[in-house]
């Protein structure tokens, strides 16, 4: 009864909010009951239609496809590892369901045309090789680059375990995040652009400005007069910019390009020539102690030879799936009310990659004319006596009469 079923793949299957319309609520898949009362035995009875009762009429249906798109989707429960998930219901050769916003779609389009135009194929919704991710966009770049461009315009979890499956697969992907404040930040390799309308995204005269994932390496003597704008180890104090902003040592440092001492904030990047120079290997992207971000390949260079090579991905924990099938019917719809909102984390940082104190400069002992040091005063003013007292030893008059006092 089910053999016109396209199941999904590891990659589109997540724990979707479901509707059961004979309780006219959704149910909770978190919990054993449901949330509904007798959710123990709807639960068994749910997962006994399998194979008997047409998935169109065992009642469970997308909430969200009803309220974003006015259409019944029709949609059924499985088990994953002891995971209750629920999946839409499509027939073979049909593509999963998506609510991906005007907006979402815009600049998927426009970074498939950039590229192209730019002689760099470019395919939209394309499947990785390993068929455990699908891409928004996928460029191929040059010598073999695989490059796989993702926007993200609503909070969305399991990035980090998606990102995981695209780089094993030997993806490079550009995670595009419209809110400063998105949990994913930082958290993947990622570049964050101005939230646009979808009629000014698909002008291909309007650059769309990069605002952060972009990274340089910068050094030098931590001081007003140095190379470095502020302390990277000082906390900023936004009442006080200035004091005590430089501790006198020397860094280098992973910086944000619009944070560095070099921003002019002329001549900004884009994000289609972030993306070209992406393709074409001139950008490589890095992990620093769990931060993730852009370098241009001349100052990844400096940075391998400062820091040794990057950690292989095989000596990396792999991701843990089951653990990330929580968050979303697609990636561009309102939140549901079965799931918690997603920690918010800001990324814009600058990284500490080395750091030495200020040194210190040794005390210079007077001498004199002939070069001999200068003793201290016997007295213990702390300055030097060139001349000795009664008893044969280095004195001031003024000392001497202070002390008889």
């Amino acid at each position: 009864m089910d053999d016109d079923l396209q199941t999904d793949s590891d990659e589109d299957l997540f724990r979707n909010p479901v509707y059961y319309e004979p309780a006219g609520r959704n149910l909770d898949l978190d919990r054993p009951d449901l949330g509904v009362p007798q959710g123990q035995d709807l639960l068994n009875v749910l997962l006994r239609m399998r194979g008997r009762v047409p998935v169109e009429k065992r009642g469970l249906i997308c909430p969200d496809c009803r309220d974003l798109r006015g259409r019944r989707v029709p949609m059924y429960i499985v088990q994953r590892d002891g995971v209750l998930l629920a999946s839409h219901y499509r027939k073979p050769g049909e593509k999963p369901v998506s609510h991906e916003s005007d907006e979402h779609l815009a600049r998927k389009e426009r970074v498939a045309k950039d590229s192209e135009d730019h002689g760099f194929q470019a395919d939209i919704e394309s499947p990785a090789a390993d068929g455990h991710a699908r891409l928004d966009v996928r460029i191929n770049g040059a010598d073999g680059i695989v490059l796989g461009y993702e926007p993200q315009l609503s909070p969305a979890r399991g990035i980090r375990a998606r990102e995981g499956f695209r780089r094993r697969g030997g993806i490079r992907s550009v995670w595009d995040f419209a809110d400063p404040d998105h949990a994913g930040i930082g958290t993947v390799p990622y570049v964050r652009t101005p939230n646009l309308p979808a009629s000014v995204i698909r002008v291909q005269r309007n650059p769309i400005a990069v605002q952060d994932g972009n990274f340089v390496l910068e050094e030098g003597k931590c001081s007003p007069s140095g190379a470095l704008t502020r302390c990277p180890e000082r906390p900023y104090d936004p009442e006080n910019p200035i004091h005590n902003g430089y501790c006198g040592g020397w860094h280098r440092v992973l910086v944000p390009a619009h944070q560095s001492s070099t921003a002019t904030g002329e001549g900004s990047l884009t994000l289609t020539r972030f993306i070209v120079e992406a393709a074409a290997g001139e950008r490589i992207p890095f992990q620093r102690g769990g931060h993730h971000g852009w370098l241009l390949a001349q100052q990844w260079q400096q940075y391998l030879e400062a820091n040794g090579p990057a950690l292989d991905d095989k000596g990396r924990q792999p991701s843990v799936r089951q653990g990330d099938r929580r968050d979303r019917c697609t990636e561009d719809r309102p939140a549901s009310e079965v799931r918690a909102v997603p920690k918010q984390r800001c990324g814009s940082r600058a990284m500490v990659l080395e750091s030495r104190p200020k040194e210190t400069e040794a005390a210079k002992v007077p001498v004199d004319a002939s070069g001999q040091a200068i003793p201290l005063c016997r007295f213990g003013c702390g300055q030097p006596a060139s001349l000795p007292g009664p008893e044969g030893l280095p004195e001031h008059f003024s000392c001497r009469r202070k002390n008889e006092a």
